[in-house]
């Protein structure tokens, strides 16, 4: 049976700083890490003590947002760590929606879709 774990859920919200004042200052979740400002979109991963965590990206231009974003591109994505992505995406393949490749978070992943639309994420770091 497959390892796969809880890893995040990610996040492109309508406003970027609302949903960072929320989850960072309401519901004091602390930063993991961050990227983008400075003319670059932003992204941010928070965390609660308990081990819940979120993902929050500012929207980024791109022709086909079907890997990261699930129905009408408005849906959460569940993301799974596994520790050996290629391996997982060989028992996969048949429904995942691309062969694993690097991300811009320093990750590797694909992405599969569950029969509702939703999107699973298999991701290694």
């Amino acid at each position: 049976m497959p390892a796969d774990r809880f890893d995040h859920v990610f996040v492109e919200p309508l406003s970027f700083d609302a949903a960072l004042a929320f989850y960072r200052d309401t519901l004091s979740w602390g930063e993991r890490f961050a990227w983008g400002g400075e003319g670059e979109l932003r992204g941010i991963c928070l965390a609660s003590e308990g081990g819940a965590t979120i993902v929050l990206a500012e929207r980024h231009p791109a022709t086909d947002h079907s890997k990261s974003h699930g129905i009408n591109g408005t849906r959460p994505t569940l993301h799974l760590a596994v520790d050996d992505v290629d391996a997982r995406h060989a028992q996969l393949a048949a429904v995942a929606l691309f062969a694993p490749e690097a991300t811009h978070w320093g990750t590797r992943w694909f992405v599969v879709r569950d029969p509702d639309g939703n999107l699973i994420a298999f991701e290694q770091r």
